[in-house]
């Protein structure tokens, strides 16, 4: 009986125990659990309100923190603040409050004999706040992976120059290793890990091209006087120079060339609208195009679009130019080649000259042939001019013929004609020849009354005179 009462006192001990615990541990579901600490400061039994103040001292003491940021000999520092680094408070109090064990007899003997538990502060880097900060540094250690280069020397001697890798800061690897420094080293000490960047074109892919020499050239002459004109063609030749085609491309003037504005450095110049000149920007740009037009002719390439000027031109043989209007008319070509193509133009003081180079294998012995199959004769537009005396006339614009043209290609080997391909027939507007003229002269009869009407007109005529 004895023992009963024993145990039963034994059992009504340890339920009391757990009763108070748990009324403890309601009364405590805000503090911070025993033997808590957070960068080696202890956050034991606090409220959660004086633990959440303890952990901003404690961001701000590591934000303080001045970081070194080391490139072979040379360093940098700043605040770990400066360098976009963050602490989340919130995200690390509730890490703390969350220390408690779920087992009943570990809590006990928590409570009583409380174990150091280390909460690891939650940090971040703003990214993009740390680019920023550092781009002036970045800017004086990366440098970008360069192209290899196919370039033509004065002498036609293809250069290829090789690609260069490039280098630049590992941000990504940059951001880790500063958020472990910052969270284990009273003065943090980074060095920057770099990563190589590659080209997109390299040596062997300029090499694979197989452009060896020069297939055609075709040169037409201008005007250097005329310096919008000159501008232009200089600009738009600038934007072809260099291109490199590969087999089954398609070239578009207008594409590649752009829209010919003020802020493309286009001038003013003469151009063809509505089957007469006027000024407009890009004046010009049409030899650049003639002279692409012939040289890949002589290349045996074939446009898929091509249109002739309204007017003829004079640069090249009529039936050989090759008009353009941005938004309207283009010049269009396939290479059909089986290799690659480079195109480089030479704009000198008064020519332009057009070079197509590719796989000499390729070459062909090409004439351009074209002569004029029809002439059509200017109209003749009269005005009449009250202000012009009767039977004078004054030219306005002096006319020119019109013209309807063909051209052909001729291939040949070993001087010998092998095939023939008619080019598009070209037909070009006459220009009417506009003259004034003054009024037809008309002779009125005269009234019974004529003479008497005129005499005293002839008397105040001869009373002027006198005085």
């Amino acid at each position: 009986m004895a023992g009963r009462i024993v145990l039963l006192g034994i059992v009504a001990f340890f339920i009391g125990v757990a009763v108070a615990f748990f009324e403890m541990e309601s009364a405590e579901a805000r503090k911070i659990p025993a033997g808590t600490y957070v960068q080696g400061v202890e956050l034991s039994n606090l409220e959660k309100k004086q633990a959440e103040q303890r952990l901003v001292q404690i961001a701000e003491s590591i934000m303080n923190r001045q970081a070194t940021l080391t490139y072979q000999d040379k360093s940098w520092t700043f605040s770990l603040q400066q360098l976009g680094v963050v602490v989340n408070v919130e995200d690390t109090l509730y890490k703390a409050l969350q220390g408690k064990e779920h087992s009943f007899i570990k809590e006990i003997t928590t409570y009583f004999y409380p174990e150091k538990k280390e909460i690891t502060l939650t940090m971040a880097v703003n990214k993009e706040k740390l680019k920023t900060v550092l781009a002036p540094i970045f800017q004086t250690i990366e440098r970008p992976a360069t192209d290899a280069v196919l370039t033509v020397l004065d002498n036609e001697e293809i250069l290829v120059k090789p690609d260069q890798k490039g280098i630049k800061v590992d941000v990504k690897k940059l951001c880790e290793d500063l958020l472990k420094a910052s969270v284990n080293q009273e003065n943090p000490r980074v060095q920057f890990k770099i990563i190589e960047t590659f080209a997109a074109k390299t040596l062997a892919d300029i090499q694979g091209l197989n452009i060896n020499g020069k297939i055609s050239s075709f040169t037409t002459n201008f005007n250097g006087k005329n310096v919008n004109r000159t501008i232009n063609i200089r600009t738009a030749a600038r934007k072809i120079d260099g291109l490199i085609l590969a087999p089954g491309e398609e070239f578009s003037f207008n594409r590649r060339v752009g829209e010919r504005t003020s802020n493309a450095g286009y001038r003013p110049a003469a151009v063809i609208v509505g089957n007469k000149f006027d000024d407009a920007l890009g004046g010009g740009i049409c030899q650049v195009s003639t002279t692409l037009y012939n040289a890949i002719l002589l290349a045996n390439l074939t446009p898929s679009e091509r249109h002739n000027h309204s007017l003829a031109i004079s640069y090249v043989p009529l039936g050989r130019d090759a008009a353009v209007a941005w938004d309207f008319l283009d010049f269009k070509f396939k290479n059909t080649l089986p290799g690659h193509l480079y195109l480089r133009t030479i704009v000198g003081r008064d020519y332009i000259t057009v070079q197509v180079y590719g796989d000499v294998n390729q070459k062909r012995d090409i004439l351009i042939r074209s002569w004029v199959t029809e002439i059509i004769e200017p109209d003749v537009k009269k005005e009449t001019d009250p202000k012009l005396q009767p039977g004078q006339e004054i030219l306005i614009q002096a006319g020119s013929p019109g013209f309807k043209a063909q051209s052909e290609r001729v291939i040949r080997e070993k001087g010998v004609v092998i095939k023939r391909e008619a080019l598009p027939t070209s037909y070009y507007h006459a220009r009417a020849k506009q003259v004034k003229v003054g009024p037809e002269q008309t002779n009125k009869p005269m009234g019974e009354n004529s003479v008497e009407q005129q005499e005293p007109e002839i008397e105040k005529n001869l009373a002027q005179t006198e005085s």
